[in-house]
């Protein structure tokens, strides 16, 4: 059974903006390897000690609990891995739906085709699918995270 603290309000706003800056980070990360078309690791136990440890210097309320933790665990998945798209050929090739991204799939069918034969350019484009679009999770700007130094 885990012991009851009493935090100060600070030490609390000091942790929820570190989180909130740490997953903006993340999520400007994660998007600038996407456009990049490269990937990353996640970070390995040793790396994660180490952020637990500088808590505990950083918090000295909590840093009996920081120091009980040996390897925090893994609470943001790793990035995904992005490869590098095959050479495009003459012929549209029609990629397969997939269950794990299905996002770029429904970009691609939401999106007017640029030039096809016969197609008139003065045509309505298809109507939007019934299945409402998953709405990515809200980010936070990294310039409006308040840093105390």
């Amino acid at each position: 059974m885990g012991k009851n603290i009493i935090v100060s309000e600070d030490t609390i706003r000091d942790l929820l903006e570190a989180h909130a800056s740490l997953s903006a980070w993340y999520y400007e990360l994660w998007s600038a390897l996407r456009v990049a078309k490269a990937s990353a690791s996640a970070p390995d136990d040793a790396a994660r000690a180490a952020f637990v440890e500088r808590m505990a210097t950083s918090f000295p309320e909590v840093a009996s609990i920081a120091r009980s933790i040996r390897v925090p665990r893994m609470f943001v998945p790793p990035p995904p891995a992005v490869s590098v798209p095959p050479v495009a050929t003459a012929e549209a090739v029609e990629e397969a739906p997939t269950a794990v991204e299905p996002a770029p799939a429904r970009l691609r069918e939401l999106q007017v085709p640029r030039s096809q034969p016969g197609a008139d350019p003065t045509d309505e484009p298809p109507p939007a699918p019934s299945q409402p679009a998953i709405v990515p999770p809200p980010l936070v700007v990294p310039s409006t995270v308040k840093y105390d130094t």
